[in-house]
């Protein structure tokens, strides 16, 4: 089993217009929405991947309800934790004229003690039935920063995270197989710019020299790089006219650890999660995969081993 965990949920709005025009009333072409959060986008994707899975994740206010039933919908199997603080509503806003992606994220409310024991609780209750753990999202204020690393501490399974900063740099001390931070995420982490590929390549081998036995990091449309202690590997992604950018590392994410369950190596469980995100930017909803697709995209996935 696959267990998803994460503390920040969202109820995703997703707006098309035809020309997005600041300071003006936008009119939109179409609306939609749906469960969203890297949590949950995880969770989405591991059930169209169709590996075992359990996503585990707290909500409250009457967004709650809205989240529960479209998970149920989707016949994603989930634990909702209680929350007093209303789970938060964030918005993209596709622009068609420009192909550009605006998103206006509200930060997750903050947690009680008592709701991130009852959620350490759970997930404790869990993970001794994991094959593989994937921890994602952004910490609500107030949350340690070694909140992720005390979940890692009880895992008897390889983790995947996806995290950045404090919370990324006091897990390292606990060995996460897996972290994929972003090139900003990963520069924030490092506090130093990472202007070219030979700086990115050091950067990410610093993680690894620090505890994570692999590190992934994703630029969009150009190639994914994978480094562990002593090996380099670049990733092509297959071309894809994108839809929609929210929920791809999520989707990425999903598609390693479903490669990981599948005891494939681990180049292709990350050639899996590169076709699991470009089926993601051609889906207007996140994470919400067609497996067939995924299969085509991984034959597209051009992988060449650095070092």
């Amino acid at each position: 089993m696959i267990i998803a965990a994460g503390l920040s949920p969202a109820w995703q709005q997703i707006l098309e217009v035809d020309q997005l025009r600041t300071g003006e009333v936008n009119r939109c072409r179409t609306a939609h929405w749906c469960a969203s959060g890297k949590v949950i986008n995880v969770g989405i994707a591991l059930q169209h991947l169709e590996v075992p899975n359990k996503t585990i994740f707290p909500a409250g206010g009457p967004i709650r309800t809205f989240i529960e039933q479209d998970l149920d919908l989707l016949k994603v199997r989930y634990r909702v934790l209680d929350q007093q603080n209303p789970t938060r509503i964030c918005t993209t806003v596709l622009d068609q004229s420009s192909g550009q992606t605006t998103e206006l994220v509200e930060n997750a409310s903050p947690l009680s003690e008592k709701e991130l024991n009852a959620f350490s609780n759970e997930f404790n209750r869990w993970v001794s039935k994991a094959n593989i753990v994937v921890l994602s999202g952004s910490l609500p204020a107030g949350t340690l920063a070694t909140f992720y690393r005390d979940l890692i501490a009880v895992a008897d399974c390889p983790v995947i995270l996806d995290a950045r900063g404090p919370e990324l740099e006091t897990a390292l001390s606990q060995k996460p197989f897996l972290v994929k931070p972003n090139l900003e995420e990963l520069e924030r982490t490092l506090s130093c710019s990472l202007s070219n590929t030979k700086e990115l390549i050091e950067g990410m081998q610093e993680i690894n020299r620090r505890g994570a036995d692999w590190v992934v990091i994703s630029q969009g449309n150009a190639s994914l790089w994978a480094t562990s202690g002593d090996q380099v590997f670049r990733f092509t992604p297959p071309p894809v006219k994108g839809v929609n950018p929210i929920g791809c590392g999520d989707s990425l994410a999903a598609g390693i650890a479903a490669g990981l369950y599948r005891e494939w190596t681990i180049p292709d469980a990350i050639r899996w999660g590169m076709a699991a995100a470009a089926d993601n930017l051609t889906q207007l909803l996140p994470a919400r995969l067609s497996l067939p697709k995924v299969q085509a995209f991984y034959e597209e996935v051009e992988l060449e081993q650095i070092a």
